[in-house]
């Protein structure tokens, strides 16, 4: 190839320009060895390179050399102009944006004058890059605005154009962001968008956005058998105990044969290939890594006090979450009775309501106490209008009644001071360490959100034995509560600014209104007592099967009348 041809190709293909131009990294020349997984990361969408599609999931275990791919990638079109609107980079902090800009990006440039250097325009801002003639935007993934609990909004990503966006961590960041990020990209003809994370837990985050792809793993061609294996779907199976002379050592292994595989004979291979046309999922994770030594991978994974969760996260790349962190569809179904729904109730009963507005539908849980423990669902409801729920609150003789505070915060505070039985708005604390508070004159409970949603698990998840809540017998209705309130999970949470660390709850894939309303149903009986009739009930059920027991006695004779 002469030097025409050379560099013609090089200003097409970025992986080709990355290995010509000797790139340096931090971590050394890129090169080849090693890394064969990047090469379609690198190159992108073109039309010689179809295979990436305009919106690109990658699902990864730490250290695999993703955000250096998508630096490169971005650099190489950027100078060859591209992208002339430009690139928005999201991390998840402003703090990681600095970090990245000052101790990854910044060496990069000054280390690779020729090829990178002389094309950037120094703004003298960290955040801001202008490379040719577009610019390259680094941004904090965090919404930084709520307006009257309706509109999030980030005042830094208003007003600038680009032709794509990177989000870089996607798991520990806003995910409203990607709605706004997508706006930004209203008047470009290429519209790309790229996300990358550690994942977190199952349905959420990059996981999500995976299962939505064509969801493709790097299969690796055995040289001996010519089988097709991917590690990261085999494993632990795939690493295998082989006797090297008076000791052990580990092999990658081919699923068929058995015999070493490597991952430099691997490529991109789709499991769902007719999912999505137009979006390409890749997941990855240490067993392909050549700088993981495979032994030590198989120990960790063999210890017993193996941390699953960081393990999965960090090491294969895989969601995870404990059984005891989030509710699934059989504890739901376990509370089913034989009752149907009811139509009305003497009461007195309590009301949760989850506002979503006249078009999604209002989530609506009445029940009431029939004992110190045991709560009772009588009634589950979507309801377009407040009139409406009010007419059902009167049905059921409603002692009280908790209204989620946002969105319709004028709406729900002229209720409360019309209704014709108590009601309260709750407000979710993040700081309160304490039982629900409760003001009756500005109408507002207000509970930290995770103890409450700790409150409702447990009450969802007591064994059969102890069972605390019952719901009506399985319909429709009950299947999408049941769905609704099993679509958090619960998981640590960091502070990226200060550190701290804490549980919280994150919605995963869909609606979780109903989790809410259940929330502030049970907020609500806490100030209703137990329901009179369900005890009358109790007590004449109790009567009739201890007479027919004593008449039975009498006139039979034996246990039970045997």
């Amino acid at each position: 190839m002469n030097d025409t041809s050379l560099k013609a190709q090089m200003a097409f293909d970025p992986w080709m320009w990355a290995l010509e131009s000797n790139i340096k990294l931090t971590k050394g020349t890129f090169r080849i060895e090693g890394h064969e997984y990047q090469a379609e990361i690198i190159r992108g969408w073109s039309e010689e390179y179809p295979f990436n599609g305009l919106f690109e999931v990658n699902m990864k275990a730490t250290q695999m050399v993703f955000t250096e791919s998508y630096v490169l990638r971005i650099l190489h079109a950027l100078r060859n102009k591209k992208y002339p609107l430009g690139v928005i980079y999201f991390m998840p902090t402003r703090d990681d944006v600095i970090d990245f800009s000052d101790s990854r990006f910044k060496p990069l440039i000054d280390d690779n004058h020729e090829e990178i250097g002389q094309y950037v325009r120094d703004t003298n801002r960290a955040n801001l890059k202008r490379i040719g003639r577009a610019y390259l935007y680094f941004r904090g993934g965090k919404i930084s605005q709520a307006i009257e609990g309706e509109i999030r909004t980030s005042s830094r990503v208003k007003g600038v154009p680009a032709d794509g966006f990177v989000c870089d961590e996607w798991d520990e960041m806003d995910q409203e962001i990607r709605e706004l990020a997508l706006g930004r990209l209203q008047h470009s003809d290429i519209k790309f968008q790229i996300y990358l994370a550690n994942p977190t837990m199952p349905n959420y985050g990059i996981h999500k956005l995976y299962l939505q792809s064509d969801q493709r793993v790097w299969m690796i061609k055995c040289e001996h058998c010519g089988e097709w294996t991917s590690l990261d779907l085999e494993f632990p199976n795939c690493l295998k105990r082989i006797k090297a002379g008076d000791n052990y050592q580990v092999i990658r292994a081919c699923k068929k044969c058995e015999k070493e595989i490597y991952p430099r004979d691997g490529q991109w291979i789709p499991q769902y290939p007719d999912k999505s046309k137009d979006c390409c999922g890749r997941w990855i994770g240490h067993p392909n890594s050549v700088f993981v030594d495979p032994a030590e991978l198989l120990k960790a994974w063999e210890d017993p006090e193996l941390k699953k969760g960081s393990f999965y996260n960090l090491r294969l790349g895989l969601p995870y979450i404990s059984t005891e962190n989030r509710l699934n569809i059989n504890d739901v179904y376990d509370c089913c009775s034989w009752y149907p729904m009811e139509g009305s109730h003497p009461g007195p009963c309590a009301m949760g309501v989850d506002v979503q507005g006249e078009t999604k539908g209002n989530r609506v849980i009445i029940g009431c106490k029939t004992n110190n423990s045991t709560y009772k669902i009588l009634k589950l409801a979507r309801l377009s209008g407040f009139d409406d729920i009010l007419d059902l609150g009167k049905r059921f003789h409603v002692g009280c009644a908790v209204f989620d505070i946002e969105p319709e915060t004028r709406k729900v505070k002229d209720l409360a001071e019309n209704a014709p039985f108590p009601v309260y708005m709750c407000d979710y604390k993040k700081t309160q360490r304490n039982d629900p508070a409760f003001d009756s004159k500005q109408h507002i409970v207000t509970i930290n959100r995770t103890d409450i949603c700790d409150a409702t698990h447990d009450l969802v998840s007591a064994d059969y034995v102890h069972k605390r809540l019952v719901i009506p017998r399985k319909n429709k209705e009950v299947e999408v509560f049941a769905k609704e309130i099993c679509n958090i999970a619960k998981t640590l949470i960091e502070d990226k600014k200060t550190g701290h660390r804490e549980y919280g709850y994150l919605i995963l894939e869909g609606r979780d209104d109903y989790r809410h309303a259940l929330n502030y149903y049970y907020l609500a009986q806490m100030k209703v007592g137990i329901s009179h009739a369900e005890r009358r009930k109790a007590v004449i059920s109790k009567d009739k099967w201890d007479k027919a027991f004593a008449d039975n006695q009498k006139s039979v004779g034996g246990w039970m009348g045997a």
